[in-house]
């Protein structure tokens, strides 16, 4: 029974969370960085985490992170490290986009209550040398993995176990999907949101800061690669120290 309880209360948290951020424009829906057409990978992983912290507060306990293995269905190559009961890909996604960004999580999900916080959240990720123009893009990518999985909540992991084939998502936009390209997405981004990190920060901040990042990258191959790519900037960031003490 307090089982029930507890799972309902996280429950109420979660669509409460989505109350609050939704909004009519134009006869169609809103909800934190969804704009009718894409956007609702971010927002699960946002209002999950949002109705987490809420939970843990009105318990009186501490959230906390765990390695969760079989939490990514359909991808069991993928073991995110999160405090989420559902919805730990997204969360995890959300936090590598957070610190790839520099943005303080708390800002992050602070941006899903403004009406304008998609195009603040377009403007950041555009602002960054090699992003220009590709927010929309990488937003539709997200997208595929949130519709995939929504089939695979709905039972159809047979039939994406095969050759691709078209996939509609809620606001009717079409894509050629299956497991291994939405698996080729996820890791596509994963990659591209570490590289961002070493790209855009300075080595100092890097050697300092790439647990941010290295945390929640959800495969060990991606895992090594970054921390070797963080171990040559920490001896090249040496070597330009040694030059300049000469």
């Amino acid at each position: 029974m307090k089982a029930n309880y507890e799972t309902n209360k996280l429950y109420f948290f979660h669509e409460l969370t989505h109350v609050l951020q939704t909004r009519k424009v134009n006869n169609y829906e809103e909800c934190s960085f969804y704009d009718g057409k894409t956007g609702m990978f971010l927002t699960e992983g946002a209002t999950q985490l949002t109705a987490e912290i809420l939970y843990h507060v009105s318990n009186g306990t501490n959230i906390s992170y765990k390695e969760q293995p079989n939490s990514v269905r359909g991808q069991k190559n993928h073991v995110p490290y999160s405090p989420l009961s559902e919805y730990q890909l997204n969360g995890n996604i959300l936090m590598l986009l957070s610190n790839s960004l520099g943005i303080p999580l708390n800002q992050m999900l602070a941006l899903g209550y403004k009406k304008e916080g998609r195009k603040h959240l377009k403007e950041l990720y555009e602002a960054f040398p090699g992003n220009e123009g590709k927010f929309e893009e990488f937003m539709f990518e997200l997208e595929k993995i949130y519709s995939i999985d929504k089939l695979l909540l709905y039972g159809y992991g047979n039939q994406l176990e095969g050759e691709p084939r078209k996939i509609t998502m809620q606001n009717g936009q079409e894509f050629e999907g299956n497991l291994k390209r939405q698996e080729k997405i996820i890791n596509n981004i994963e990659r591209e949101l570490a590289a961002s990190f070493i790209a855009n920060n300075e080595p100092d901040y890097i050697v300092a800061n790439y647990q941010k990042i290295s945390t929640y990258l959800t495969v060990p191959e991606f895992k090594k690669n970054f921390m070797k790519t963080v171990k040559e900037v920490s001896m090249m960031r040496n070597n330009q120290d040694d030059g300049r003490s000469r």
